[in-house]
């Protein structure tokens, strides 16, 4: 139980933390989505414009999840710095926008396979129990997440722009738990083995974005955040970055947050992902 103190210790930690990147980064958002700056002119634009940003995200990625192993009350697994194991990821996102009104959509596909992780107690119906020796335990991790946002521009000029937005993002995570201890646990039926689980997450979320103008020249810095919760406790991304226009489009470089909590009772009871980004727009 110590030990799961210990952990509860750390995450409120974490959330702490979490909460003063969101005032370090002022604003942010995980939808890397084309250039805020949707025309030359002080007016928005009256026909239909459209833009397809493809990017790469090198996140730091940190998790906790719980696993309902057979015969367990699911053992905690803790994951950090991921990255190393990735095989695999998609990131592009789109948008249409009319007068002062914009449709955005965001598709991010990524698979880590076997990452090393630790497994230090396993919950039975005798209560909490040491594992012996963590010889190899490993875990696959995928996901996939679909932001779709509307937002209306309350501030639409050359100099700057600022939205207020609303929309719903769906994430998909699947996890396997591979494990292979040095001695029989007394609530595991076999010393090898692995568990899998999945969960859906349906959240609503509100927040702003905008940009502004580095002077009279072509560099901007976009910025966005949102929020929400719905089935996670809570959720928010944040993006804060530079950018820089050219005749086909903007090339971004951002720093990218993006961060789940469902509880100590889920299988997904926490996620980070954290890292710049680097994408270019491309408008039409």
């Amino acid at each position: 139980m110590a030990q799961w103190e210990e952990r509860r210790i750390a995450r409120c930690g974490q959330r702490y933390r979490a909460v003063a990147r969101i005032a370090a980064l002022l604003a942010a958002h995980a939808l890397l989505v084309s250039s805020p700056l949707r025309a030359e002119t002080q007016e928005p634009a009256s026909q239909w414009q459209f833009a397809v940003t493809p990017y790469v995200w090198l996140p730091h990625i940190d998790a906790s999840l719980g696993f309902e192993t057979p015969g367990t009350g699911g053992p905690p697994v803790v994951l950090n710095d991921i990255l190393k194991y990735l095989s695999g990821a998609f990131f592009l996102s789109a948008e249409a926008a009319k007068d002062r009104w914009r449709l955005a959509l965001d598709l991010v596909y990524c698979n880590f396979s076997k990452a090393d992780s630790k497994v230090s107690t396993v919950v039975g119906p005798g209560g909490t129990l040491e594992v012996p020796v963590n010889a190899d335990t490993t875990t696959t991790l995928g996901g996939s997440m679909v932001s779709v946002t509307g937002s209306y521009a309350l501030l639409a000029q050359r100099e700057a722009e600022f939205d207020l937005l609303a929309g719903l993002r769906y994430t998909h995570i699947g996890t396997t738990l591979h494990w292979d201890f040095a001695a029989d646990v007394a609530s595991l039926p076999a010393r090898t083995g692995s568990a899998a689980q999945g969960v859906d997450l349906w959240d609503g979320v509100v927040g702003f974005r905008g940009s502004a103008r580095l002077g009279a020249g072509n560099w901007f810095v976009p910025y966005y955040l949102d929020a929400g919760a719905g089935t996670s406790k809570f959720t928010w991304q944040g993006l804060l970055g530079i950018g820089y226009s050219f005749g086909w489009g903007d090339l971004l470089l951002v720093y990218r947050y993006l961060s789940f909590e469902q509880g100590d009772d889920k299988p997904v009871q926490r996620l980070e992902f954290a890292g710049p980004a680097l994408g270019a727009t491309f408008h039409f």
